[in-house]
């Protein structure tokens, strides 16, 4: 019997385990992590670390709006642009200064949806770039040339000033000019005047990020099986070649028609912490049995890189009693 490999990434596992009541206990997962071998990746961010699962080196900024048009249009497209989220945000002003406070589209119905894409749509026409809305919260551009900056990370730019994460470099100018066409249409835009003479949220911006080319496939194939909801790690295994599935159908089966490599993305839904863990929990107690019974190996990663791998042999390994996870222990466990 072949014995299958199986990498469980839990991005925000430190995170949520952190967050949770110290007398909350994670039977599997503690299991895992007190008789797992370490076994940590250096990884500048969690979608680094993606990269470097998949065997694909990774320096600098990440492509992440190709990839991410890749997994929402589900193929390779055949040209090779240079793309760039364009998503849509709420931007709120103080005093003296203008800062990012959401994305993506809180409560506006699809209609209203489709008036806001359709607002940014044109603006963006004008300037000859066409809008990619395959995905309702999350767009892309193509552009004809790389740019020769990057713009700031969606997630490091929120709660920032905008001034401060707009790039400081004489080629975004342009850039920022479309930005404040954006935004003015986007103020005279009717749903947008509707929700603010009723005090609502407004999508009246949007963030330029995640530039770059389409990355080449790893050199070997390294997962025969890919279950994900993110469209990074999708659209890594779309051009890989991997058999794609979506995340809750990890644990409905024994994985033995997925090859002998096989990763898991696991994103969190829309619980609380307590409940997302106890979910992963469920999953990682399956693994776990699998592992005893010589079906596969496991190894789980925070997306910090911060893991532990998991055979049968740590079974035998009772000395090592079972603690809550604590993620500063790991570099420095012993085997």
């Amino acid at each position: 019997m072949t014995t299958a490999h199986v990498t469980l990434l839990v991005e925000n596992l430190r995170r949520q385990i952190e967050s949770i009541s110290k007398g909350y206990r994670l039977n599997s997962l503690e299991t895992i992590f007190s008789r797992g071998r370490p076994l940590n990746i250096t990884a500048v961010t969690s979608h680094h670390l993606r990269f470097a699962l998949f065997g694909i080196e990774a320096d600098g900024t990440l492509p992440i709006a190709a990839l991410t048009h890749v997994a929402d249009r589900k193929a390779r497209p055949k040209n090779e642009a240079f793309w760039l989220r364009t998503d849509p945000v709420t931007m709120w002003a103080d005093m003296s200064r203008v800062f990012m406070t959401h994305y993506g589209f809180a409560d506006l119905n699809p209609y209203e949806r489709n008036e806001i894409k359709n607002c940014i749509r044109n603006v963006l026409e004008e300037e000859g770039f066409h809008l990619q809305a395959d995905h309702p919260e999350r767009w892309c551009i193509a552009l004809s040339s790389p740019l020769n900056f990057d713009f700031t990370p969606l997630d490091d730019a929120l709660g920032m000033d905008v001034a401060d994460a707009l790039p400081d470099h004489p080629e975004a100018r342009f850039w920022r000019r479309v930005l404040n066409e954006i935004q003015v249409a986007l103020h005279h835009c009717p749903v947008n005047v509707r929700r603010r003479n009723s005090g609502q949220q407004e999508i009246n911006s949007v963030w330029f990020w995640g530039g770059g080319f389409m990355p080449e496939a790893a050199p070997h194939d390294l997962f025969d099986t890919v279950y994900s909801n993110n469209p990074v790690t999708r659209g890594l295994a779309i051009i890989n070649d991997c058999r794609l599935k979506m995340q809750n159908k990890a644990g409905r089966n024994l994985y033995a028609r997925d090859g002998r490599s096989i990763l898991i993305d696991w994103t969190p839904q829309l619980r609380g912490a307590e409940e997302e863990l106890a979910v992963v929990d469920g999953l990682a107690g399956q693994l776990v049995r699998l592992a005893d019974e010589k079906q596969l190996v496991l190894t789980v990663f925070d997306g910090s890189g911060e893991g532990r791998r998991y055979d049968s042999g740590c079974r035998r390994r009772f000395w090592r009693r079972k603690k809550p996870v604590s993620f500063n222990r790991l570099a420095s466990a012993g085997t």
